[in-house]
């Protein structure tokens, strides 16, 4: 039987840490070894950790300091055993079938990657069936386009794809961002699943879900994600509409809350260098395109519309 290692970073989340681990542990699919790497916790989770791994052999605890995500889960996966690598953030939960039905979509398929749906909702009893699979180019387009889960916690990678030193970018926010173009181009083969099999637990307080410059990041990554793309036309059409949508989305927050002129034009500059490209590209999503009617009426309007 396959060996899964799990890699749960963690920082401060004793509130659901327990109810993460649990999920992890009640997997049908039990030869895993779930990997908790403590990001330098201040509060009661490395206790929560410690003790998991005391009550079951299947669990190892790494400890270090606080260098945020993308350090952590590097911790965990420079030491895990398995023959496939998965990731579950220490707020969220799993479905008792996601790693049984991924490694069963990978082997099945013969793909590097496997990958499903997220919720943020209670996850149903029975996941729903069927899958299809993509060649790693085509993955990642579908991924620019946002047609597949943007989160590594929703994929089942192979061991061996971490072997040339895949890892993920640390310093920044839209670590997953950044790292899974890199990860599909690995791939020959990648299978997506269209079950709901993780529960992304809806947090407003969350620097995901809040204003600050960092979120400034995405820009820069879709900027290197759009660089990088340059070659393969498909793919620089993706990267292109991938990018306009961040800009949509960090205009408008900044509009409800920074309020920053610069970063209003910056953006602004981006979507209308790409703006009709994307509206006549049958592959973007309608969000982006209505996004783009509105747009044709001027930077101000777009702020009016982000504060109704």
């Amino acid at each position: 039987m396959k060996k899964i290692s799990v890699i749960v970073p963690v920082y401060n989340c004793e509130r659901y840490l327990r109810e993460c681990l649990d999920s992890v542990l009640a997997q049908t699919h039990t030869a895993l070894e779930l990997i908790v790497a403590d990001d330098g916790s201040t509060d009661g989770s490395a206790a929560i950790a410690d003790a998991a791994a005391a009550a079951d052999p299947r669990v190892r605890v790494v400890h270090g300091p606080n260098g945020g995500l993308s350090v952590a889960r590097n911790r965990g996966i420079d030491i895990a055993t398995g023959d496939y690598i998965s990731f579950v953030d220490a707020d969220d939960t799993i479905h008792p079938r996601m790693l049984a039905m991924l490694l069963e979509a990978a082997e099945a398929e013969r793909a590097e990657v496997a990958v499903c749906r997220f919720s943020h909702r209670p996850l149903p009893r029975e996941p729903r069936p069927g899958r299809k699979v993509l060649s790693g180019a085509a993955a990642t387009e579908a991924f620019l386009y946002q047609h597949i889960a943007a989160g590594a916690c929703v994929h089942l990678f192979a061991g061996g794809i971490f072997g040339s030193g895949l890892r993920f970018r640390p310093g920044i926010l839209y670590e997953d961002l950044e790292f899974l173009p890199r990860a599909y181009a690995c791939a020959a083969r990648v299978a997506v699943c269209r079950a709901a099999l993780y529960y992304y637990r809806p947090n407003p307080a969350s620097i995901i879900n809040t204003w600050s410059p960092r979120r400034l990041d995405v820009l820069r990554v879709t900027d290197g994600i759009e660089r990088a793309c340059a070659g393969e036309p498909r793919l620089l059409a993706a990267a292109r509409d991938r990018r306009l949508s961040a800009a949509f989305n960090i205009l408008m927050l900044n509009a409800r809350n920074g309020r920053d002129a610069d970063v209003r034009r910056a953006c602004y500059d981006i979507i209308r260098e790409r703006r009709r490209a994307s509206l006549f590209n049958p592959r973007v999503r309608l969000k982006n395109k209505l996004g783009i009617a509105a747009s044709l009426l001027g930077p101000r309007f777009l702020a009016m519309l982000s504060r109704l």
